[in-house]
C-alpha cells in the first residue's frame, strides 16, 4: 500500500476511534485511548515518509527513524521546514500528542486539590482537527511548489 494511502487509512481508523472514546478509566476506554494515539503516530510516519519521497529527500537512514525523528530530520532540511518546525512548538502536533500520551500514563492523583491534566473528548477532538490542518497545509503547500 502507497504511503499516501496509509496516511490516510490510518486518519480514517483514529476518526473511527474517536467517535466510539469513552473516557471512564475502564479497560477498553484505555484501549482506545492508545488506539486513538498509535493510529495517529502511524498516520504521522506516513505522511513523513510520503513527503520525503515525493521531495526525493536523501538520507539513507530516514526509513529506520520513528515518526517523531522523521518528522525532525525533515525540520532541518526539507523545503516545507516552516510549516513543519511549528509543529514542534508548544501548542504544535507533537507536543499535544506527548502530553496525551503522558496523561494516558500517569493515573491521576485524586488525593490533591489540583490534580495532574485529565484528559477530555475536546483534546483528542482538537488534536486530530489539529493533525488534519498540518495535512492539508503539507499538501497545497508542496503541490504549489
Amino acid at each position: 500500500m502507497d504511503s499516501k494511502e496509509l496516511v490516510n487509512l490510518y486518519l480514517d481508523i483514529s476518526e473511527g476511534l474517536l467517535n466510539k472514546l469513552s473516557l471512564n478509566n475502564s479497560k477498553e476506554g484505555n484501549f482506545d485511548k492508545y488506539l486513538f494515539v498509535l493510529a495517529l503516530e502511524q498516520s504521522l510516519d506516513s505522511l513523513a515518509v510520503s513527503i520525503a519521497s515525493s521531495s526525493e529527500f536523501e538520507n539513507p537512514k530516514f526509513s529506520s527513524y520513528d515518526y517523531i525523528n522523521k518528522w525532525r530530520e525533515l525540520s532541518i532540511d526539507h523545503p516545507a521546514r516552516n510549516i513543519i518546525k511549528k509543529e514542534f512548538s508548544s501548542d504544535g502536533i507533537f507536543n499535544m500528542l506527548i502530553l496525551i500520551k503522558k496523561a494516558i500514563h500517569e493515573p491521576i492523583n485524586e488525593l490533591i486539590i489540583v490534580s495532574n491534566e485529565t484528559l477530555s473528548l475536546k483534546k483528542f477532538n482538537l488534536l486530530l482537527d489539529r493533525y488534519k490542518e498540518f495535512i492539508i497545509m503539507l499538501r497545497k503547500t508542496l503541490e504549489e511548489c
